[in-house]
């Protein structure tokens, strides 16, 4: 099992490895009849399009479990998609990444601590046969000093290996916690996909707060 790794104050990446799963099955198309949330695009070192994309997603809050006053929790659901098109387009590798912007106004004593799990986490794959997804499956929590606010923390909570033209990660009930923010808490769900030359695109979605 992998650990944490604290990136830089305003950043943290948060991952714990289950079993890898690898798929080399062609299934339906990743976005198909999907409603589109976001999506950005970059074009990589050669001249592919490399598109990130949210869909179907949806934040719910709810009380916290704990009573804590302090504590802010949620159920994301939805899918993080990938769609390369250009030449060789099922050569492309590189990693999809599900996380968070997490804004609140202050804390109480300087330090937050979050919290991930989740009961689904499924894999589709699009019409290219050769594309595998390699899935991360979190379950970990992490302490952060951060001041008393305001602020973001960026956190990366999902994440894997992916390779071919298109795939989706769809996850279904995934729990979040955050613990120790003073006032509303405000959470924007991201995609990020990284190919194997280096070349990132994100794509942010809408906020939900409470």
């Amino acid at each position: 099992m992998r650990g944490f790794t604290v990136l830089r104050p305003r950043a943290l990446r948060v991952a714990a490895m289950a079993s890898a799963i690898a798929v080399g099955l062609a299934m339906g198309a990743g976005s198909a009849g999907a409603e589109i949330d976001s999506s950005s695009s970059v074009l990589d070192g050669k001249n592919r399009t490399v598109e990130a994309i949210q869909s179907d997603t949806r934040v719910d809050f709810v009380a916290p479990l704990d009573g804590n006053p302090l504590t802010r929790e949620w159920f994301h659901s939805g899918a993080a998609s990938y769609r390369v098109t250009g030449a060789e387009a099922e050569a492309w590798s590189g990693k999809i990444i599900v996380g968070y912007q997490v804004g609140y106004p202050a804390t109480l004593d300087g330090k937050l601590k979050f919290e991930w799990s989740t009961p689904s986490l499924g894999i589709e794959l699009g019409s290219d046969p050769s594309a595998t997804i390699d899935g991360l499956i979190p379950q970990a929590g992490i302490e952060v000093a951060v001041g008393f606010g305001p602020g973001i923390q960026e956190v990366e909570v999902a994440g894997g290996d992916i390779s071919g033209a298109e795939g989706v990660l769809r996850l279904s009930g995934f729990h979040g916690t955050v613990t120790g923010v003073l006032g509303q808490t405000n959470v924007r769900p991201f995609v990020k996909i990284v190919g194997s030359g280096g070349d990132t695109v994100v794509t942010y979605g809408k906020t939900f707060s409470i």
